[in-house]
C-alpha cells in the first residue's frame, strides 16, 4: 500500500520561467540567491512528505497523476540541493478511493505526530481527514477541490473550489443565451457538492444568473451501469445545457446515454476533475459534440493566457515543461499535487525542516498574490484556498488539447 518515490529524474529549475519574485515569494529560492548551494547534493535526514491518495479506484483519474506531480517534484527540489541541505522524500499511501481507508491511514500517521500531510484525491476521502486535525495540528492539505476548509482549522484546500467553477460555467452559459439548464450528478459527497454549489452559484446576486431556468434535476450512483432513464427526463425537459457532475470513468456512463438517446449536440458542462486527456481520449467515441470545462491558467499555453500576468503566464511555462520533463501530459490534472507541494516546499524553505503545524500554517494564511498554475494566491485566516472564480477560464477540449472559449471568470471576450 504504501511507495516511496523512486522517480530518478533530476530536473533544472527554469527560474526564469517562473520569476524570481515568485520564487521568492514561495521561499523556493532565498532573497539573496548562492549558485554554489543550489548545485550540492542534498544529504541527511530526509525532509518526509507524506501523502493520502486515490492512486486506484474511482479516484484514480485524480490520485494517479497527483502522485506522478509529487514524486517529479521531489526529483526537481533534490536536484537544486533539497530542502536547508536535506533531501525531499514522498511517501504515498493508496487509499483506494475509499474514506474508511483514507482515515485509517491517516491516523497512523497523526498517531506519529507528523507536521503536515497531504490528503486526496475526492471529496469523500478528503472530509473525514480533515475531522482528525486539531489546533495543533497536523496541517493538511486537501488535493480534492470540493472541500471547503473551515477558518479556524489547520485544514488548506487546492485548485478552484466547486462554488467558482459554478459561478464561471453559469456565467458562460447565462452569456451564450443557455437559459435552460439541466444537471445530473452522482450520488457521492463530490457528486452532491457539484449540485448544492450549482444551487449556491444561481443565488449569487453579482451574477445576476436569474434568467437561467433549472429544466430538470437527475442523480444516479456512479456504478450504474446505464443512466438512459435519467437522461431520458432530462431530454424531456428540453435543456438548451446539459451540467454533469461525477468524476472519472461514470462521466462515460452519462455520455453512453447521451448518446444513445441523440444528445450529444446539446452543450454539456462536465466537473473540471475529468478535464484529463488520458480519461477523455478513453472516451473519445461518446464524447458530447460541444463539451466544456472550467479551467486554470495550467490547462492553456502561455499565449493563451493574455488575461493573465505575466507572472502567472511564466509560472504555467515552467510547469509545462515540469510535466513534459516528468513525461507527462498537461492535458491530465497535475497541478493538484504540483501548487500544494510546491507551497509546503516554500514554507519549509522559510521555515526550516522542523517547521511545527502551526508555524506552517501562519506562513499559508499570508500569502500575497504568489502566482501559481492555478492563478494567484491570496489567503488569509479566513481564506484557506486562496484562489476564485476569476482565475478560472471555460475551455473546450479539441482531442488533443485544451482550449478556452472565454475569458476569466467565464465571461466571453468582446
Amino acid at each position: 500500500m504504501f511507495r516511496r518515490s523512486i522517480s530518478r529524474r533530476l530536473l533544472k529549475w527554469a527560474c526564469a520561467g517562473m520569476g524570481v519574485s515568485a520564487l521568492v515569494a514561495v521561499g523556493l529560492v532565498p532573497a539573496t540567491n548562492s549558485g554554489a548551494a543550489a548545485s550540492k547534493k542534498p544529504s541527511g535526514s530526509a525532509v518526509v512528505f507524506h501523502a493520502d491518495l486515490s492512486t486506484t479506484g474511482g479516484g484514480s483519474v485524480l490520485g494517479a497523476t497527483e502522485a506522478k506531480a509529487l514524486e517529479a517534484l521531489e526529483a526537481e527540489v533534490n536536484s537544486t540541493g533539497g530542502i536547508h541541505g536535506h533531501p525531499m522524500r514522498v511517501v504515498i499511501a493508496d487509499n483506494n478511493s475509499t474514506p474508511t481507508t483514507s482515515v485509517a491511514l491517516a491516523s497512523k500517521w497523526v498517531g506519529q505526530h507528523v507536521p503536515f500531510l497531504l490528503v486526496g484525491s475526492l471529496t469523500a476521502t478528503d472530509r473525514p481527514v480533515d475531522a482528525l486535525a486539531t489546533s495543533s495540528g497536523p496541517f493538511i492539505y486537501d488535493l480534492s477541490p470540493g472541500d471547503y476548509p473551515k477558518p479556524t482549522t489547520t485544514v488548506f484546500d487546492a485548485g478552484l473550489s466547486t462554488f467558482s467553477d459554478a459561478q464561471a460555467y453559469l456565467t458562460y452559459l447565462k452569456e451564450s443565451g443557455l437559459r435552460r439548464v439541466a444537471i445530473i450528478n452522482g450520488t457521492t459527497a463530490s457528486g452532491a457538492d457539484g449540485y448544492t454549489e450549482f444551487q449556491k452559484a444561481l443565488k449569487t446576486r453579482k451574477l445576476k444568473l436569474t434568467g437561467i431556468k433549472v429544466t430538470d434535476h437527475q442523480t444516479f450512483t456512479p456504478t450504474a451501469p446505464s443512466v438512459t432513464t435519467q437522461m431520458s427526463a432530462i431530454k424531456a425537459s428540453n435543456p438548451q445545457a446539459l451540467v454533469i457532475w461525477v468524476t472519472g470513468p461514470p462521466v462515460g456512463t452519462a455520455f453512453k446515454a447521451m448518446s444513445s438517446l441523440a444528445m450529444e449536440t446539446i452543450p454539456t458542462v462536465v466537473g473540471n476533475g475529468n478535464a484529463s486527456f488520458g480519461l477523455l481520449t478513453k472516451l473519445k467515441t461518446v464524447l458530447p459534440k460541444k463539451i466544456y470545462f472550467e479551467g486554470g491558467p495550467l490547462y492553456y499555453t502561455p499565449k493563451e493566457l493574455h488575461a493573465f500576468s505575466g507572472a502567472v503566464r511564466s509560472t504555467v511555462a515552467t510547469f509545462d515543461k515540469f510535466v513534459s520533463r516528468a513525461n507527462g501530459h498537461v492535458g491530465d490534472p497535475w497541478g493538484l499535487g504540483y501548487d500544494p507541494g510546491l507551497l509546503l516546499v516554500g514554507a519549509l524553505k522559510r521555515l526550516g525542516i522542523h517547521a511545527t503545524a502551526k508555524q506552517i500554517l501562519a506562513y499559508m494564511e499570508h500569502l500575497h498574490r504568489v502566482a501559481g498554475v492555478f492563478g494567484y494566491y491570496t489567503t488569509t485566516p479566513k481564506t484557506h484556498r486562496g484562489t476564485g472564480y476569476k482565475d478560472i477560464l471555460i475551455d473546450t477540449f479539441n482531442g488533443t488539447s485544451f482550449v478556452p472559449v472565454s475569458g476569466p471568470g467565464g465571461v466571453l471576450q468582446k
